[in-house]
């Protein structure tokens, strides 16, 4: 009975010195998700000035109370210096610079970039700096200027190495700083239509990026203890009509072929519902806002 005991002991033990690799998973996780069959995301997807357009175009009103929450997450004062990794077209860059702050944003897509930019020139914004790079690949201290009082990437999370891309991240930051993160918790719409419809598509099942969960225990292996707050988030996106829909979609979703833009049509004359004059969308999901302060 004695050795039995000692035995469990013993097993259990070694079940307490199991570590999961955190950072090993989410890019074992993020390799399966560029596996998919067409797949396409950054620079690849948005160097396009058109799609980054009509990225940008439909930006305001998709997210703009993901935008209010964040600002108010952030709560920048005139004279902040903030980072924005993987700005996009300014949908946090913007509001940011009108609230006062001076902003770099950092994006690997010159499309977005681009449109940034051109957004800027026209409400005679200048403190908002464009800087183009995957920010595995940029150097901190020759490609920008820390420290800074905000650090914030928003559904932007896209680094095979996360542990060190968010290392960097608290590296930037100024003694009294913080960092902000925005990432899903769930599937949002858009990847639950890739889930329906990827395999029909390209012949292979579609696989989902990692979540939130992944990134709260990297941050805790860092020694990082960061506050996690559970958001709704309000999908719904509208349409003209549902070629509109097979526009926007069929560019993310490699649909290129005639037979692959009927599919997307099949699906979105199903699934659209007409509301308030608009074709709708509707969808519901959960994201995670994370933040810390500067690590000690």
């Amino acid at each position: 009975m004695n050795t039995y005991l000692r035995s469990k002991g013993d097993r259990e033990a070694m079940m307490d010195d199991i570590v999961v690799d955190w950072n090993e998973v989410w890019r074992r996780r993020l390799t399966l998700n560029r596996s998919t069959p067409g797949f396409r995301e950054g620079a690849d997807l948005w160097d396009d000035r058109e799609q980054a357009r009509r990225y940008a175009a439909r930006s305001e009103a998709d997210h703009a109370r993901r935008v209010a929450e964040a600002l108010r997450d952030l709560g920048v004062s005139p004279g902040d210096r903030v980072l924005d990794i993987g700005s996009g077209p300014g949908t946090l860059a913007l509001p940011l610079a009108r609230a006062g702050a001076s902003v770099t944003a950092v994006d690997p897509a010159e499309g977005m970039l681009a449109e940034l930019r051109a957004a800027a020139e026209r409400e005679g914004i200048s403190a908002v700096t464009a800087v183009r790079g995957l920010w595995e690949e940029i150097d901190p201290s020759r490609d920008l200027a820390p420290p800074y009082d905000r650090v914030v990437a928003s559904f932007s999370l896209v680094m095979p190495d996360i542990r060190s891309a968010l290392a960097a991240m608290d590296a930037a930051l100024s003694d009294s700083g913080s960092a902000h993160l925005y990432w899903f918790a769930d599937e949002p719409l858009w990847e639950r239509v890739y889930l329906a419809l990827w395999e029909d598509l390209h012949g292979a099942p579609y696989r989902p990026r990692p979540k939130a969960d992944c990134l709260f225990n990297v941050l805790y292996g860092l020694g990082i203890y960061p506050n996690v707050l559970m958001r709704p988030m309000d999908d719904t996106v509208a349409f003209a009509t549902v070629e509109d829909a097979v526009d926007h979609f069929a560019p993310r979703m490699s649909a290129e072929t005639q037979r692959q833009r009927a599919i997307l049509r099949d699906y979105f004359s199903e699934h659209l519902a007409w509301q308030d004059g608009r074709l709708i969308l509707p969808g519901t999901s959960t994201y995670a806002a994370i933040w810390w302060r500067k690590r000690g």
